[in-house]
């Protein structure tokens, strides 16, 4: 355990003693408790994890081993006050112990067993602490795949077949029983508050970002584009995050990369299972946000754009066959009608190449840390500067600018025009 970390004071054997109790009838004692850091370095940026391991003493005198995963804020300043806004702790809890189990239990309904995640724990503690403590999945024979290769086409199409359960029980859940609780899903970002964080978190990448251009094969030739993007990045950011009537919605994982995928596997090697973990930034909203996200930051460079129109006719296909199956009631979305959002929506697939991308293709560092990412220091610069030199990252953005410059996804007019009267910023011009 790094000697930096603080283990809080309520992380203690009385306190999960008394929640094992609740659930294990005869549970005697706890003999054996430890909390330690469960993640290295550029692992995780959002939140601290935490590796619990747990002996117990049953009263016929066998042990019994548990382990836990629990979730704590940052302690930095920047980062408390991000997590504080978006409400990361009580989002995720709320999905994994109300909206997770709604959605299993549609599927068993009509005969189908399927579970999205780990089991989540309350503690009983006197506070208000800001938490998420969940079974430790790795006991059970689950991984990440390695992030630096991505995932190949069986990986990928596991996980979009999940992704389409998932996004078809939020869909049929909204059409029969109403909206999801407005304050916990639907984003509003439309504050000023809100813009200048957004201004200034991009605002580094972008720099750093643009500074390293010029070492892309063929750069310079998407400069003034990107610039045009990148010039209207908050108010594009703002309004693809809200959620618009006009379209096909459904409940966004909302940061489904390969660290935030778990995977176990058949005798022979092939995927049994996937499971998400970190559903902090669940938000109600375009579907493609979740599939730009995925294949954009998480597939195999060889696979990720020569099959991404076969990525998206698999998960279309899938979201048919889960809407029919749980009977949605109003007309389903075309495959056409999924195309169009993918163009309005495409800026999804820059904004995450620019962070996503990078973060997923960066070697382990000690120098990635949420302060490096969102702070304006020589230490910042560095790191950033690390992530768009990375030879690695170079070869995916010079296979991805050009996808995108063709696609038409470097210019705002797409989302900010069509989205219409709603939106009432104006196009800034490069300088």
């Amino acid at each position: 355990m790094s000697h930096e970390l603080q283990i809080p004071k309520w992380v203690n054997k009385e306190n999960f003693h008394k929640m094992l109790s609740q659930a294990i009838e005869d549970l005697e004692d706890i003999t054996f408790f430890r909390a330690s850091r469960a993640m290295v370095s550029g692992e995780n940026y959002s939140t601290l994890i935490l590796r619990v391991q747990i002996e117990m003493k049953l009263k016929d005198g066998t042990i019994k081993k548990s382990s836990f995963m629990l979730k704590l804020p940052h302690e930095t300043k920047e980062m408390k006050e991000i997590l504080a806004s978006l409400n990361f702790f009580h989002v995720e809890n709320v999905t994994y112990i109300d909206i997770i189990n709604e959605m299993e239990k549609m599927y068993k309904d009509v005969g189908i067993e399927v579970k999205f995640g780990a089991q989540c724990y309350r503690l009983p503690t006197d506070s208000q602490e800001l938490y998420v403590l969940l079974e430790d999945l790795c006991s059970s024979g689950f991984r990440n795949v390695n992030r630096l290769n991505g995932l190949d086409v069986e990986h990928t199409e596991f996980v979009l077949r999940k992704l389409a359960l998932f996004h078809a029980a939020s869909a049929c859940r909204v059409a029969k029983l109403g909206p999801y609780p407005e304050a916990l899903f639907v984003r509003n970002l439309d504050f000023e508050h809100t813009r200048e964080r957004i201004q200034g978190i991009y605002g580094l990448l972008i720099e750093a970002f643009m500074n390293n251009l010029q070492k892309y094969k063929n750069g310079e030739k998407y400069r003034e584009p990107l610039l045009k993007f990148y010039n209207n990045v908050t108010e594009w950011f703002v309004n693809a995050s809200a959620m618009h009537k006009k379209y096909f919605n459904v409940l966004n994982h909302g940061d489904i990369w390969t660290n935030n995928i778990l995977f176990k596997y058949k005798a022979d090697g092939h995927v049994e299972e996937t499971y998400f973990i970190d559903y902090q930034n669940c938000n109600y909203g375009s579907p493609v946000q979740d599939l730009y996200v995925l294949i954009i930051s998480s597939v195999h460079i060889d696979v990720k754009l020569k099959k991404f129109d076969h990525f998206i006719d698999y998960y279309y296909k899938n979201l048919v066959e889960n809407l029919k199956l749980l009977k949605y009631p109003l007309v389903i979305m075309s495959r056409n009608q999924l195309q169009e959002q993918l163009k309005v929506f495409g800026g999804w697939s820059l904004l995450t190449s620019l962070f996503i991308t990078g973060i997923a293709l960066l070697e382990p560092t000690d120098k990635a840390k949420i302060e490096n990412v969102i702070r304006d220091t020589p230490e910042g610069i560095e790191f950033r500067n690390l992530i768009y030199s990375n030879s690695r990252y170079i070869q995916h953005i010079e296979e991805i600018l050009p996808w995108i410059y063709e696609r038409g996804f470097m210019n705002p007019e797409n989302l900010l025009e069509d989205l219409g009267p709603s939106v009432s910023s104006k196009i800034k011009k490069t300088s």
